[in-house]
């Protein structure tokens, strides 16, 4: 069983960088490394798939995941579409919360990603980078397809009403992290200001005690995380070592596994926050400056607590991911 799991996260984590490794072998390492960018969102956001139509469900996770990540990329910081889709995506992840489907990590993810595509803009253009991402979701799928176990039991969508108190406080709660940290984001001197709404989302759950659980797990990773992955990200200018050193995160996060949450959610914000293009700033200053980014974000989702309903929704538990 151990071996089975060594040789599954080897060879995710491998799946995953090669675009990065051959992109740089290839002196094209600025489309490698965005086709890494999803395939490593993409494959992270499937630990198990259901025993029928997978290939389907992965397909739905490769486009929603694609798509926010071309829209992040398409949208300047500070506008009015930059604050409606940040509405509209942190209420599409509240839902999906909810909903307790397969594709309730594929949309946070993407979420995520949307995030963290704004103002990522390669010299070659949005339209590159949208492709490039895009092609890795996709790459991302052939892996998992792979190599990842079936469910005997599939997981049934719960029926959400949407016209309940507890469901109306949550998705107002939600959509206030994300326009709040978003508002933030866009007068604060940082060099990656929207992981502050990125950050809050990562901790929002549906009801007060298990958002305030989540903020305990998550909170001390994400800080870590952040930090850890500003370092990394310093070593941008030594290539090699950069997609080692995110190669080796993911295998440990695969070993991990999301059941280990402050560990997982540790390696998940570091990678994610590797990916980010050309920082020009030194290890040092891009971890304090995450840190910061996401201490602001743990404040705002800690105000939330007092908006959340204390009385459990029933998908709320169904996934602890």
């Amino acid at each position: 069983m151990l071996i089975s799991k060594i040789r599954r996260a080897f060879i995710l984590s491998l799946w995953v960088i090669a675009p990065w490794i051959i992109g740089i072998i290839f002196q094209q390492a600025m489309f490698g490394l965005l086709m890494s960018f999803g395939g490593y969102l993409l494959v992270v956001s499937f630990p198990k798939l259901p025993q029928k139509k997978s290939l389907f469900v992965l397909l739905q996770g490769a486009c929603i995941i694609s798509i926010f990540a071309s829209i992040g990329v398409s949208i300047p910081l500070g506008s009015l579409l930059f604050f409606l889709f940040s509405a509209i995506a942190a209420y599409l992840q509240g839902y999906s919360e909810l909903r307790a489907t397969y594709l309730r990590l594929p949309i946070a993810l993407g979420v995520l990603a949307y995030f963290l595509s704004i103002g990522q803009i390669p010299t070659q253009g949005a339209l590159f980078y949208a492709i490039a991402f895009s092609a890795g979701t996709f790459w991302g799928v052939v892996v998992n397809f792979m190599m990842l176990p079936r469910e005997i039991k599939t997981i049934s969508p719960v029926k959400v009403e949407m016209n309940q108190p507890s469901v109306q406080r949550f998705s107002i709660a939600i959509v206030l992290v994300a326009l709040i940290g978003s508002a933030i984001a866009t007068v604060l001197p940082s060099l990656h200001p929207c992981w502050l709404p990125a950050a809050g989302l990562r901790v929002m759950k549906a009801e007060r005690t298990a958002t305030w659980v989540r903020l305990k797990q998550r909170g001390a990773g994400t800080l870590l995380g952040a930090i850890v992955g500003g370092l990394i990200l310093g070593l941008y200018d030594n290539p090699w070592l950069h997609v080692s050193l995110v190669g080796l995160l993911l295998f440990a996060m695969l070993m991990i596994g999301a059941k280990r949450y402050g560990y997982w959610t540790f390696c998940l914000t570091a990678i994610a926050l590797t990916f980010n293009l050309a920082p020009n700033a030194g290890p040092i200053t891009l971890a304090i400056d995450r840190s910061m980014l996401t201490i602001l974000a743990l404040a705002i989702a800690i105000t939330m607590l007092l908006l959340l309903p204390k009385s459990v929704i029933p998908s709320s538990n169904n996934n602890p991911h």
